[in-house]
Protein backbone atom coordinates (compact mmCIF):
# COMPACT_ATOMS: atom_id res chain seq x y z
CA UNK A 1 0.00 0.00 0.00
CA UNK A 2 1.26 3.46 -0.83
CA UNK A 3 0.08 6.49 1.10
CA UNK A 4 0.63 10.12 0.20
CA UNK A 5 -0.63 13.16 2.04
CA UNK A 6 -0.03 15.18 5.16
CA UNK A 7 -1.73 13.33 8.00
CA UNK A 8 -2.39 10.15 9.85
CA UNK A 9 -5.50 8.73 8.26
CA UNK A 10 -7.43 8.66 5.05
CA UNK A 11 -11.08 9.23 4.41
CA UNK A 12 -13.78 11.76 4.92
CA UNK A 13 -16.03 13.70 2.62
CA UNK A 14 -19.31 15.48 2.48
CA UNK A 15 -22.47 13.50 2.55
CA UNK A 16 -24.10 15.84 0.11
CA UNK A 17 -27.49 15.57 1.63
CA UNK A 18 -27.09 13.65 4.83
CA UNK A 19 -23.78 13.35 6.58
CA UNK A 20 -20.62 15.34 6.02
CA UNK A 21 -17.32 13.58 6.28
CA UNK A 22 -13.54 14.29 6.40
CA UNK A 23 -10.46 13.44 8.58
CA UNK A 24 -6.66 13.82 9.26
CA UNK A 25 -3.42 13.05 7.28
CA UNK A 26 0.34 11.94 7.03
CA UNK A 27 3.28 11.86 4.74
CA UNK A 28 4.58 8.42 3.91
CA UNK A 29 5.23 6.08 1.02
CA UNK A 30 4.97 2.35 1.58
CA UNK A 31 4.18 -0.79 -0.37
CA UNK A 32 1.34 -3.21 0.34
CA UNK A 33 3.43 -6.27 -0.34
CA UNK A 34 3.45 -6.28 -4.13
CA UNK A 35 6.86 -7.16 -5.50
CA UNK A 36 6.46 -5.31 -8.78
CA UNK A 37 5.93 -1.62 -9.29
CA UNK A 38 4.88 0.01 -12.52
CA UNK A 39 1.64 0.29 -14.43
CA UNK A 40 -1.47 -1.83 -14.62
CA UNK A 41 -0.79 -5.00 -16.52
CA UNK A 42 -1.65 -8.69 -16.62
CA UNK A 43 0.20 -11.98 -16.46
CA UNK A 44 1.53 -12.07 -12.88
CA UNK A 45 2.60 -8.45 -12.52
CA UNK A 46 0.92 -5.63 -10.59
CA UNK A 47 -2.34 -3.74 -11.03
CA UNK A 48 -2.15 -0.24 -9.58
CA UNK A 49 -5.29 1.15 -7.92
CA UNK A 50 -5.92 4.58 -6.42
CA UNK A 51 -8.02 5.08 -3.29
CA UNK A 52 -8.78 8.76 -2.72
CA UNK A 53 -10.54 10.72 -0.01
CA UNK A 54 -10.34 13.53 2.50
CA UNK A 55 -8.39 12.92 5.70
CA UNK A 56 -8.36 16.36 7.27
CA UNK A 57 -10.91 18.46 9.13
CA UNK A 58 -13.69 18.17 11.70
CA UNK A 59 -15.57 15.33 9.98
CA UNK A 60 -12.86 12.69 10.49
CA UNK A 61 -14.71 10.45 12.93
CA UNK A 62 -17.23 9.38 10.30
CA UNK A 63 -14.92 8.94 7.37
CA UNK A 64 -11.41 7.70 8.01
CA UNK A 65 -12.17 3.98 7.76
CA UNK A 66 -11.04 3.59 4.16
CA UNK A 67 -7.45 4.20 5.21
CA UNK A 68 -7.66 0.83 6.93
CA UNK A 69 -9.91 -0.96 4.44
CA UNK A 70 -8.01 -0.13 1.22
CA UNK A 71 -4.67 -1.74 2.09
CA UNK A 72 -6.36 -4.61 3.95
CA UNK A 73 -8.38 -5.43 0.84
CA UNK A 74 -5.18 -5.46 -1.22
CA UNK A 75 -3.44 -7.74 1.27
CA UNK A 76 -6.45 -10.08 1.30
CA UNK A 77 -6.61 -10.23 -2.51
CA UNK A 78 -2.88 -10.82 -2.85
CA UNK A 79 -2.85 -13.51 -0.17
CA UNK A 80 -5.56 -15.33 -2.09
CA UNK A 81 -3.79 -15.46 -5.43
CA UNK A 82 -4.38 -11.91 -6.62
CA UNK A 83 -6.54 -11.16 -9.64
CA UNK A 84 -5.99 -13.98 -12.15
CA UNK A 85 -2.44 -14.19 -10.88
CA UNK A 86 -1.80 -10.43 -10.84
CA UNK A 87 -1.04 -8.70 -7.56
CA UNK A 88 -2.77 -5.44 -6.68
CA UNK A 89 -1.11 -2.34 -5.30
CA UNK A 90 -3.20 0.34 -3.60
CA UNK A 91 -2.15 4.01 -3.49
CA UNK A 92 -4.11 5.87 -0.78
CA UNK A 93 -4.44 9.64 -1.00
CA UNK A 94 -5.46 12.39 1.43
CA UNK A 95 -6.81 15.37 -0.49
CA UNK A 96 -7.02 17.38 2.77
CA UNK A 97 -10.38 18.80 1.74
CA UNK A 98 -8.64 20.87 -0.93
CA UNK A 99 -9.87 20.78 -4.54
CA UNK A 100 -6.41 21.74 -5.78
CA UNK A 101 -4.75 18.98 -3.77
CA UNK A 102 -7.32 16.43 -4.90
CA UNK A 103 -6.81 17.41 -8.52
CA UNK A 104 -3.02 17.18 -8.23
CA UNK A 105 -3.15 13.79 -6.54
CA UNK A 106 -5.47 12.29 -9.13
CA UNK A 107 -3.28 13.63 -11.91
CA UNK A 108 -0.30 11.89 -10.28
CA UNK A 109 -2.23 8.65 -9.88
CA UNK A 110 -3.18 8.67 -13.55
CA UNK A 111 -0.08 10.15 -15.18
CA UNK A 112 2.68 8.72 -12.96
CA UNK A 113 1.26 5.71 -11.14
CA UNK A 114 -0.76 4.54 -14.14
CA UNK A 115 -3.69 3.31 -12.07
CA UNK A 116 -6.29 1.11 -13.72
CA UNK A 117 -9.09 2.72 -11.69
CA UNK A 118 -9.72 5.00 -8.71
CA UNK A 119 -11.99 4.12 -5.78
CA UNK A 120 -13.42 7.00 -3.77
CA UNK A 121 -13.35 6.27 -0.04
CA UNK A 122 -15.00 9.65 0.35
CA UNK A 123 -16.05 11.97 -2.42
CA UNK A 124 -16.27 15.54 -1.15
CA UNK A 125 -13.71 16.83 -3.67
CA UNK A 126 -14.72 14.66 -6.63
CA UNK A 127 -15.84 17.69 -8.63
CA UNK A 128 -12.23 18.86 -8.79
CA UNK A 129 -11.00 15.86 -10.76
CA UNK A 130 -13.78 13.70 -12.19
CA UNK A 131 -13.80 15.44 -15.58
CA UNK A 132 -10.04 14.95 -15.83
CA UNK A 133 -10.27 11.26 -14.93
CA UNK A 134 -13.11 10.74 -17.39
CA UNK A 135 -11.11 12.50 -20.13
CA UNK A 136 -8.25 10.06 -19.48
CA UNK A 137 -10.61 7.09 -19.52
CA UNK A 138 -9.87 6.13 -15.90
CA UNK A 139 -13.03 4.87 -14.15
CA UNK A 140 -14.09 6.31 -10.79
CA UNK A 141 -15.82 3.89 -8.41
CA UNK A 142 -17.46 4.58 -5.06
CA UNK A 143 -17.22 4.09 -2.00
CA UNK A 144 -19.42 6.71 -0.58
CA UNK A 145 -21.46 8.29 -3.39
CA UNK A 146 -22.83 11.44 -1.86
CA UNK A 147 -22.07 14.05 -4.49
CA UNK A 148 -24.35 14.75 -7.41
CA UNK A 149 -21.57 14.19 -9.95
CA UNK A 150 -22.12 10.43 -9.68
CA UNK A 151 -25.54 10.88 -11.21
CA UNK A 152 -24.97 13.64 -13.74
CA UNK A 153 -22.04 12.30 -15.78
CA UNK A 154 -23.05 10.00 -18.65
CA UNK A 155 -20.02 7.70 -18.43
CA UNK A 156 -17.01 6.80 -16.35
CA UNK A 157 -18.71 7.06 -12.91
CA UNK A 158 -19.63 3.91 -10.98
CA UNK A 159 -21.50 4.42 -7.67
CA UNK A 160 -21.99 1.21 -5.70
CA UNK A 161 -24.27 2.09 -2.74
CA UNK A 162 -27.79 3.36 -2.47
CA UNK A 163 -27.71 7.04 -3.41
CA UNK A 164 -27.66 8.83 -0.07
CA UNK A 165 -29.53 11.93 -1.23
CA UNK A 166 -32.30 9.81 -2.70
CA UNK A 167 -32.29 7.48 0.27
CA UNK A 168 -33.12 10.26 2.69
CA UNK A 169 -36.74 9.24 2.50
CA UNK A 170 -35.56 5.94 3.92
CA UNK A 171 -34.47 7.70 7.12
CA UNK A 172 -38.06 8.84 7.54
CA UNK A 173 -39.36 5.38 6.68
CA UNK A 174 -37.12 3.92 9.39
CA UNK A 175 -38.29 6.56 11.86
CA UNK A 176 -41.90 5.58 11.27
CA UNK A 177 -41.49 1.79 10.96
CA UNK A 178 -38.83 1.04 13.55
CA UNK A 179 -38.76 4.17 15.71
CA UNK A 180 -42.57 4.59 15.85
CA UNK A 181 -42.01 8.32 15.51
CA UNK A 182 -44.56 11.11 15.41
CA UNK A 183 -42.21 14.09 15.16
CA UNK A 184 -38.91 13.75 13.27
CA UNK A 185 -36.03 16.18 13.72
CA UNK A 186 -32.98 16.28 11.45
CA UNK A 187 -29.62 17.50 12.73
CA UNK A 188 -27.50 18.58 9.79
CA UNK A 189 -23.88 19.71 9.63
CA UNK A 190 -23.28 23.44 9.39
CA UNK A 191 -19.76 23.08 7.95
CA UNK A 192 -20.83 21.78 4.54
CA UNK A 193 -23.51 23.70 2.64
CA UNK A 194 -24.74 20.58 0.87
CA UNK A 195 -25.86 19.02 4.16
CA UNK A 196 -28.84 21.37 4.26
CA UNK A 197 -30.14 19.80 1.06
CA UNK A 198 -31.44 16.92 3.16
CA UNK A 199 -34.18 18.99 4.74
CA UNK A 200 -36.67 19.48 1.89
CA UNK A 201 -36.30 15.84 0.86
CA UNK A 202 -36.88 14.58 4.39
CA UNK A 203 -39.68 17.07 4.98
CA UNK A 204 -41.51 15.84 1.90
CA UNK A 205 -41.11 12.23 3.00
CA UNK A 206 -42.32 13.07 6.50
CA UNK A 207 -45.40 14.83 5.17
CA UNK A 208 -46.23 11.85 2.96
CA UNK A 209 -45.89 9.56 5.99
CA UNK A 210 -48.09 11.79 8.17
CA UNK A 211 -45.20 12.86 10.42
CA UNK A 212 -44.19 16.31 11.64
CA UNK A 213 -40.72 17.44 10.61
CA UNK A 214 -38.22 19.97 11.93
CA UNK A 215 -34.48 20.54 11.50
CA UNK A 216 -31.51 22.13 13.24
CA UNK A 217 -28.06 23.17 12.03
CA UNK A 218 -25.24 21.73 14.16
CA UNK A 219 -21.56 22.65 14.23
CA UNK A 220 -19.22 19.76 14.97
CA UNK A 221 -16.98 22.14 16.94
CA UNK A 222 -19.70 23.59 19.18
CA UNK A 223 -18.76 23.45 22.89
CA UNK A 224 -22.34 22.71 23.94
CA UNK A 225 -25.62 21.48 22.46
CA UNK A 226 -27.84 22.22 25.44
CA UNK A 227 -29.88 24.87 23.65
CA UNK A 228 -30.56 22.61 20.66
CA UNK A 229 -31.57 19.73 22.93
CA UNK A 230 -34.05 21.92 24.80
CA UNK A 231 -35.47 23.21 21.51
CA UNK A 232 -36.07 19.69 20.24
CA UNK A 233 -37.61 18.68 23.55
CA UNK A 234 -39.98 21.66 23.48
CA UNK A 235 -41.04 20.69 19.96
CA UNK A 236 -41.82 17.15 21.19
CA UNK A 237 -39.39 15.58 18.73
CA UNK A 238 -39.38 11.86 19.48
CA UNK A 239 -36.96 10.76 16.73
CA UNK A 240 -33.75 12.72 16.06
CA UNK A 241 -31.90 11.87 12.85
CA UNK A 242 -28.25 12.78 13.32
CA UNK A 243 -26.82 13.78 9.95
CA UNK A 244 -23.59 14.87 11.63
CA UNK A 245 -20.21 13.36 12.46
CA UNK A 246 -19.87 10.60 15.01
CA UNK A 247 -17.93 12.79 17.44
CA UNK A 248 -20.57 15.52 17.30
CA UNK A 249 -23.37 12.98 17.58
CA UNK A 250 -21.85 11.48 20.73
CA UNK A 251 -21.55 14.90 22.32
CA UNK A 252 -25.08 15.83 21.23
CA UNK A 253 -26.64 12.70 22.75
CA UNK A 254 -24.75 13.23 25.99
CA UNK A 255 -25.90 16.88 26.15
CA UNK A 256 -29.52 15.88 25.65
CA UNK A 257 -29.39 13.04 28.16
CA UNK A 258 -27.98 15.48 30.71
CA UNK A 259 -31.16 17.55 30.23
CA UNK A 260 -33.36 14.50 30.74
CA UNK A 261 -34.17 14.32 27.04
CA UNK A 262 -33.43 10.99 25.39
CA UNK A 263 -35.57 10.32 22.28
CA UNK A 264 -35.02 7.53 19.80
CA UNK A 265 -32.08 8.49 17.64
CA UNK A 266 -31.54 8.13 13.92
CA UNK A 267 -28.20 7.26 12.37
CA UNK A 268 -26.90 5.52 9.26
CA UNK A 269 -24.16 3.14 8.19
CA UNK A 270 -21.87 6.03 7.32
CA UNK A 271 -22.40 7.82 10.64
CA UNK A 272 -22.50 5.03 13.21
CA UNK A 273 -19.29 3.97 14.97
CA UNK A 274 -18.22 2.25 18.22
CA UNK A 275 -18.15 5.54 20.16
CA UNK A 276 -21.84 6.01 19.36
CA UNK A 277 -22.81 2.39 19.91
CA UNK A 278 -21.32 2.36 23.41
CA UNK A 279 -23.37 5.27 24.76
CA UNK A 280 -25.51 4.21 27.76
CA UNK A 281 -29.31 4.26 27.43
CA UNK A 282 -28.98 4.81 23.70
CA UNK A 283 -31.32 3.39 21.07
CA UNK A 284 -30.95 4.23 17.40
CA UNK A 285 -32.18 2.98 14.06
CA UNK A 286 -31.18 3.84 10.56
CA UNK A 287 -30.87 2.85 6.94
CA UNK A 288 -27.58 1.36 5.80
CA UNK A 289 -26.70 2.39 2.26
CA UNK A 290 -23.83 -0.08 2.40
CA UNK A 291 -23.92 -3.33 4.38
CA UNK A 292 -23.59 -3.27 8.19
CA UNK A 293 -20.40 -5.06 9.19
CA UNK A 294 -22.27 -7.10 11.81
CA UNK A 295 -24.83 -8.58 9.41
CA UNK A 296 -25.29 -12.34 9.58
CA UNK A 297 -24.69 -12.96 5.88
CA UNK A 298 -21.83 -14.22 3.73
CA UNK A 299 -20.67 -10.88 2.20
CA UNK A 300 -20.40 -9.26 5.63
CA UNK A 301 -18.66 -12.35 7.04
CA UNK A 302 -16.08 -12.19 4.24
CA UNK A 303 -15.45 -8.54 5.02
CA UNK A 304 -15.03 -9.21 8.74
CA UNK A 305 -12.69 -12.13 8.13
CA UNK A 306 -10.48 -10.10 5.78
CA UNK A 307 -10.33 -7.14 8.14
CA UNK A 308 -9.62 -9.25 11.22
CA UNK A 309 -6.68 -10.87 9.45
CA UNK A 310 -5.21 -8.06 7.38
CA UNK A 311 -6.33 -4.67 8.76
CA UNK A 312 -3.60 -2.64 10.42
CA UNK A 313 -6.03 -1.44 13.11
CA UNK A 314 -9.66 -1.80 14.19
CA UNK A 315 -10.89 1.28 12.37
CA UNK A 316 -12.95 -0.54 9.70
CA UNK A 317 -16.32 -1.07 11.35
CA UNK A 318 -19.06 1.12 9.90
CA UNK A 319 -18.39 4.70 8.76
CA UNK A 320 -17.07 4.44 5.22
CA UNK A 321 -15.54 1.01 5.82
CA UNK A 322 -18.07 -1.18 4.02
CA UNK A 323 -18.63 1.52 1.40
CA UNK A 324 -14.97 1.34 0.43
CA UNK A 325 -15.11 -2.45 0.45
CA UNK A 326 -18.10 -2.35 -1.93
CA UNK A 327 -16.16 -0.23 -4.39
CA UNK A 328 -13.09 -2.40 -4.20
CA UNK A 329 -15.12 -5.61 -4.55
CA UNK A 330 -16.87 -4.22 -7.63
CA UNK A 331 -13.47 -3.30 -9.06
CA UNK A 332 -12.14 -6.76 -8.19
CA UNK A 333 -15.03 -8.42 -10.02
CA UNK A 334 -14.38 -6.25 -13.07
CA UNK A 335 -10.65 -6.93 -12.96
CA UNK A 336 -11.27 -10.67 -13.13
CA UNK A 337 -12.93 -10.13 -16.50
CA UNK A 338 -10.48 -7.46 -17.65
CA UNK A 339 -7.44 -9.70 -17.03
CA UNK A 340 -8.83 -13.02 -18.30
CA UNK A 341 -6.29 -14.83 -20.44
CA UNK A 342 -3.42 -12.70 -19.19
CA UNK A 343 -4.78 -9.50 -20.73
CA UNK A 344 -3.57 -6.18 -19.35
CA UNK A 345 -5.86 -4.43 -16.89
CA UNK A 346 -5.97 -1.12 -18.72
CA UNK A 347 -8.40 1.61 -17.67
CA UNK A 348 -10.36 0.94 -20.88
CA UNK A 349 -10.67 -2.79 -20.22
CA UNK A 350 -11.63 -2.17 -16.60
CA UNK A 351 -14.31 0.34 -17.57
CA UNK A 352 -15.78 -2.08 -20.09
CA UNK A 353 -15.81 -4.84 -17.47
CA UNK A 354 -17.48 -2.56 -14.92
CA UNK A 355 -20.37 -1.93 -17.30
CA UNK A 356 -20.61 -5.70 -17.60
CA UNK A 357 -21.63 -5.83 -13.91
CA UNK A 358 -24.97 -4.16 -14.68
CA UNK A 359 -27.72 -5.91 -12.69
CA UNK A 360 -25.37 -7.51 -10.16
CA UNK A 361 -25.67 -7.13 -6.38
CA UNK A 362 -22.19 -8.61 -5.87
CA UNK A 363 -23.74 -11.78 -4.44
CA UNK A 364 -26.06 -9.87 -2.11
CA UNK A 365 -23.51 -7.32 -0.92
CA UNK A 366 -25.48 -4.38 -2.40
CA UNK A 367 -29.03 -3.44 -1.45
CA UNK A 368 -29.80 -2.40 -5.04
CA UNK A 369 -28.66 -4.02 -8.30
CA UNK A 370 -25.93 -2.14 -10.13
CA UNK A 371 -27.44 0.11 -12.81
CA UNK A 372 -24.41 1.22 -14.78
CA UNK A 373 -25.22 1.76 -18.46
CA UNK A 374 -22.61 3.47 -20.61
CA UNK A 375 -23.76 6.81 -21.96
CA UNK A 376 -26.90 6.87 -19.81
CA UNK A 377 -25.52 7.84 -16.41
CA UNK A 378 -26.71 6.22 -13.20
CA UNK A 379 -30.46 5.82 -12.81
CA UNK A 380 -30.52 5.20 -9.06
CA UNK A 381 -31.92 8.71 -8.59
CA UNK A 382 -35.16 7.86 -10.33
CA UNK A 383 -36.70 5.78 -7.56
CA UNK A 384 -36.85 5.40 -3.79
CA UNK A 385 -34.09 2.81 -3.38
CA UNK A 386 -33.75 -0.17 -1.11
CA UNK A 387 -31.55 -0.15 1.95
CA UNK A 388 -30.30 -2.43 4.72
CA UNK A 389 -31.51 -1.84 8.26
CA UNK A 390 -29.35 -1.26 11.32
CA UNK A 391 -30.16 -0.94 15.01
CA UNK A 392 -28.07 0.16 17.98
CA UNK A 393 -29.27 -0.88 21.41
CA UNK A 394 -27.61 -1.98 24.61
CA UNK A 395 -24.17 -1.17 23.26
CA UNK A 396 -24.58 -3.48 20.27
CA UNK A 397 -24.93 -2.79 16.55
CA UNK A 398 -27.12 -5.33 14.82
CA UNK A 399 -28.68 -5.76 11.41
CA UNK A 400 -32.19 -7.02 12.29
CA UNK A 401 -32.95 -8.18 8.74
CA UNK A 402 -29.41 -9.28 7.88
CA UNK A 403 -28.74 -8.37 4.27
CA UNK A 404 -32.37 -8.60 3.21
CA UNK A 405 -33.01 -5.26 1.46
CA UNK A 406 -35.80 -3.09 2.82
CA UNK A 407 -37.57 -1.66 -0.21
CA UNK A 408 -40.12 1.16 -0.02
CA UNK A 409 -42.49 1.46 -2.94
CA UNK A 410 -40.69 2.50 -6.10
Amino acid sequence: MTTRGNGLRLTGAAVAATVALAACSSSSHSDNGSSTTGGASGGGTTINIGVVGTASGPQASSSDQYMTVGPAWAAWVNANGGINGDQVKVFTEDDQGSPATAQSQVQTLINSDHVAAIVLGSDGEIGAFDDFAISKGVPLISGAANMVDWYTKPSGMFPTPTGVAQGLADQVAVAAKFGHAKVVGNLYCSEVAACQQANPLMQGAAKAAGLTFTSLSVSSSSPSYTAQCLQLQQQHVDYVAMSITTAAAVKFVQSCQAQGYNPTWGTSEQAVAPALEQLPNFTAYGPAYSFPSTADAAPAATFRSAMQKYAKDANWREGTGSFTWDGLMALGAALKTATTGGKAATPASVESALYGLNGSTLNGELANPIGWVQGKGNPILTYNPCYFELEVKGGQLVAPAGLTPQCPSK
